[in-house]
């Protein structure tokens, strides 16, 4: 009985949920996981241009909202590429705690609806840092914070809820759907609710940007990128069908959640029992990435994209509920949130255990780099075979240019055939302009002549 005790009233769940979040969030910068994949692309054309980048331009605010600390440190004459990658991974990982803060202020009470969507979406597909529609998903939550939860609706959710709108005006395709969702629900609000005039001219712009926003959505959708649409488009039928060590435990954790809501199974849930073996899968759960190393597989984890759109789509209707009907979940509301914050744990912890691998596949690239000139093929069979999971073949040459020493001597290549390469790491004028950061191509390009290897 005493145990029980301790857990449920000693115990802050969400704030030791929060925290686990936080030490992942400041891991992954600190190990520079915001130059996996797109990240040391999008890196190295910010710094080679000196300006933001729009990858793809319905999607130009997303990339502008990752990209502004670094451009604020360019402005301010910051010239290490290793403090500039710091910078950078502050950009890539900063949206949704700021989401997450703008929440807890706004209804602290339904935090846990965010924690959920947190670890059911975000961090079910956030090992690659970069990506427009992890900005999607974190700024609706604030954006439906402030239309259901903040009556009469105050400066501050004003603030949230125009400025939530103007950023999801070109955030991600997904807005086509969650777009819709909004503004019915602004409209239900303005209709059902009596409220003064400057309120009512916040929510018809509120009303206006995310009709832009889905406008624009729609115009990514007609016109996608060909490789990014078939990956959208089978990563959901590849994942469901086998489905990630994450996304497997997201479910399992789901139907749990589901059962809480009876009292008969809140109640198993809540005892002693129930307690230690929760938290035991959770941390199993957080554990894997160390058990089983070779299963981490980030472009598996980026397929699972999908999920930060179905997340919103299944809770909206909840977050509703806890709107219009707050006594309906009133009782369930305790386990609720231990759940969701238990859950947020065993998703921080995975990250964190994932990102220590990343840790270590990157300090073997630093040693590579330091150590070998020239092009570089990394084949199975090399001692950077085994960290062959981790990475997205195409972007070698871009992140050898972000870790490896500033006198450039060697850059590694696609271990594979890839269709696109961000530039000819065999043609000198191809090479991206970094000499400004202190990057020096003149011991590669001498390594080229060398062996013959200069394509003009």
């Amino acid at each position: 009985m005493w145990f029980r005790s301790f857990i449920t009233k000693s115990i802050n769940p969400t704030l030791i949920a929060c925290g686990a979040f936080a030490v992942f969030i400041v891991f992954a910068v600190v190990t520079r996981r915001c130059l996996l994949a797109d990240g040391s692309y999008c890196m190295v054309r910010v710094l080679e241009t000196g300006h933001f980048v729009p990858i793809v331009a319905c999607r130009s605010f997303a990339a502008y909202v990752y990209q502004l600390p670094l451009i604020i440190a360019l402005k301010l004459r910051m010239t290490g590429i290793p403090w500039l990658s710091l910078v950078f991974g502050i950009g890539c990982f900063w949206v949704w705690p700021v989401a997450m803060v703008l929440c807890y202020l706004l209804a602290p009470r339904h935090f846990w609806l965010v924690m959920f969507a947190c670890a059911a979406g975000y961090l079910n597909a956030a090992f690659v840092a970069v990506g427009e529609h992890i900005m999607a998903h974190a700024i609706f939550w604030p954006a439906l914070f402030a239309i259901l939860y903040v009556r009469p609706l105050t400066p501050f959710a004003s603030a949230a809820l125009l400025g939530s709108s103007i950023l999801l005006m070109r955030s991600y395709e997904s807005m086509l759907f969650l777009g819709p969702l909004l503004i019915a629900l602004v409209i239900w609000r303005m209709i059902s609710e009596r409220e003064n005039l400057w309120r009512q001219m916040v929510l018809a712009a509120a009303v206006v940007f995310l009709a832009a926003a889905t406008d624009i959505a729609l115009g990514g959708v007609e016109h996608p990128n060909p490789i990014n649409y078939y990956g959208f488009k089978h990563g959901p039928m590849v994942e469901l069908q086998t489905p990630t060590w994450t996304l497997q435990m997201t479910v399992l954790w789901a139907v749990i959640m589901l059962f809480s809501m009876y009292s008969r199974a809140a109640k198993v849930l809540r005892s002693p029992a129930g307690l230690i073996v929760t938290g035991l899968i959770v941390l199993f759960w957080g554990a894997w990435p160390l058990l089983a190393p070779r299963q981490l597989d980030p472009a598996s984890q980026y397929e699972c994209r999908f999920l930060d759109l179905l997340v919103p789509l299944v809770l909206a209707p909840f977050a509703v509920v806890l709107s219009v009907r707050p006594k309906w979940l009133v009782a369930q509301l305790p386990d609720l949130t231990r759940l969701a914050a238990m859950m947020l744990v065993a998703q921080s912890l995975w990250q964190i255990s994932a990102t220590r691998n990343w840790q270590g596949y990157i300090g073997f690239w630093e040693r590579l780099l330091a150590n070998v000139d020239g092009p570089v093929v990394v084949s199975n069979n090399d001692d950077l075979g085994k960290f062959d999971h981790l990475y997205f073949t195409w972007a070698n040459p871009c992140l050898s240019l972000m870790v490896g020493p500033a006198h450039v001597q060697a850059i590694i290549l696609p271990s594979r055939p890839t269709g696109w390469m961000p530039f000819n790491p065999f043609n000198p004028k191809s090479l991206p302009d970094l000499k400004r950061y202190g990057v020096d191509y003149s011991e590669y390009i001498e390594s080229l002549r060398r062996q013959k290897l200069i394509q003009r």
